[in-house]
């Protein structure tokens, strides 16, 4: 079974399940590293350590950032 995914990129299909984690590597320019950014589905932040376990559902919207530092 497949699902589409909306991506800074447009629609993207994936096999399921699909975690977030798993996603990632299809999203990312080559040489960046997915901890440089942080991520949101459906308009709510990701922490990195809950990626893996956020099994991702058809028509979710999925967004790449990067984080803002500063003072």
């Amino acid at each position: 079974m497949t699902i589409t995914l909306h991506t800074d990129h447009g629609p993207l299909t994936v096999d399921t399940p699909c975690t977030l984690d798993e996603l990632l590597p299809r999203l990312l320019p080559p040489g960046l590293n997915p901890e440089q950014l942080a991520t949101a589905v459906n308009g709510q932040f990701v922490p990195r350590g809950q990626r893996a376990q956020l099994v991702l559902q058809d028509a979710d919207r999925v967004l790449l950032f990067s984080p803002i530092t500063g003072g």
